[in-house]
């Protein structure tokens, strides 16, 4: 088997590119990046080159072969975005060629269903009720809500407590609430060391994002005074990146997207922090592509179980984010009893609509 082709389409009004890696035995990988429309270019560019006319199967032959090209655009950031969607595409070759899913490949599996949160924004004190919202979701059968960003960090601890009891009396006390403070700039430690003391009451599963992702000293620093769980790792890219949290002990929970480190990173960073005593829980807030290779990855492990789902604002429920996640692939998602079901079709095992594809590709 040999790659024929690799197609990168951006989509409108959105950070997102779909990639399809083609082969001559007819096989087709989808692989997807949350990144700058640049990555476009990257893509059909440098990494094409590299991967025309070699075989899909070795992943992390072609891996290193791409790393290496892109080291003059630099080792971080949106050149391993790039490869992280391709890497994605591989692995979907890789299960239809043996007609196995991912997560067999991965390993195997710990769990035959995950558990998604319904990732809310914001968190704020306009322009929806939070109470009702958290409702909303708890009634609607899910486990675990996020609410995050808005006014969060942004005025003071004690308006950051108000809007987490408003979230906490909604969900009531069944639901996990995870709070994502959407790293607001010019935030201390000290502040968020305060805010946890504050909060830790309406038992709030974990703290996302509460200094700017470069601050690892002060994420450091948090957590050796706090109680409650801090995660980070949303915008890291690198292996290298991953192992300084692990390494100065800098968070509780990592939390790597697909989209931006590829299924091979993600795999190694979660036996990573398996190995330090740390969950992994993925981030994403992009399409359907990489919520199934969320779903995919924690099955594959021990040391998680939770995949990030994200929901529109109320009245929004036919924006482009809600067509992206919920109506690009022909099969939807389907929340049964709190959970979605591990896929067991070969690959990613999905089929994107072209009418959406088509709708937003530029």
């Amino acid at each position: 088997m040999k790659i024929t082709d690799v197609k990168a389409t951006n989509l409108a009004k959105t950070s997102q590119t779909i990639v399809q890696v083609y082969t001559d035995e007819g096989i087709v990988g989808v692989g997807h990046c949350d990144s700058t429309s640049h990555v476009r270019f990257i893509i059909e560019g440098d990494l094409k080159r590299i991967l025309v006319g070699r075989d899909p199967l070795e992943i992390d032959v072609l891996w290193t072969a791409m790393y290496r090209s892109i080291a003059w655009h630099g080792l971080r950031g949106v050149s391993v975005h790039g490869m992280a969607a391709v890497d994605m595409a591989l692995w979907d070759i890789k299960g239809q060629k043996l007609g196995v899913p991912v997560w067999n490949l991965l390993g195997g599996r710990y769990r035959d269903k995950v558990i998604p949160y319904a990732s809310l924004t914001p968190l704020s004190f306009r322009p929806y009720n939070l109470s009702e919202r958290a409702a909303k979701y708890r009634d609607l059968g899910f486990r675990a809500v996020k609410f995050g960003w808005g006014d969060f960090g942004r005025i003071s601890v004690e308006k950051d407590v108000e809007l987490v009891k408003a979230v906490r009396e909604g969900a009531g006390d069944d639901v996990k609430v995870i709070i994502d403070a959407g790293r607001p700039w010019g935030c201390t430690p000290s502040w968020v060391r305060r805010t946890a003391e504050k909060i830790e009451k309406y038992d709030v599963f974990f703290l996302e994002e509460p200094l700017t992702p470069d601050d690892i000293d002060g994420f450091a620093e948090v957590k050796a005074s706090v109680d409650l769980p801090i995660s980070t790792g949303e915008t890291m890219a690198a292996l290298q990146e991953f192992r300084t949290l692990i390494n100065r002990r800098a968070v509780d929970i990592l939390q790597p997207d697909p989209s931006r480190v590829g299924i091979s990173q993600w795999k190694t960073i979660a036996k990573m922090a398996e190995m330090a005593n740390m969950m992994c829980i993925p981030h994403d807030w992009s399409t359907g592509v990489n919520i199934i290779a969320q779903i995919h990855l924690v099955a594959s492990i021990p040391n998680g179980g939770y995949v990030e789902y994200m929901r529109p604002p109320p009245g929004k429920e036919d924006s482009v984010e809600a067509d992206l996640i919920d109506r690009l692939l022909t099969e939807p998602f389907e929340l049964k009893n709190g959970y979605f079901e591990v896929p067991n079709k070969p690959g990613l095992g999905i089929e994107l609509d072209d009418r959406i594809l088509t709708k937003y590709a530029v």
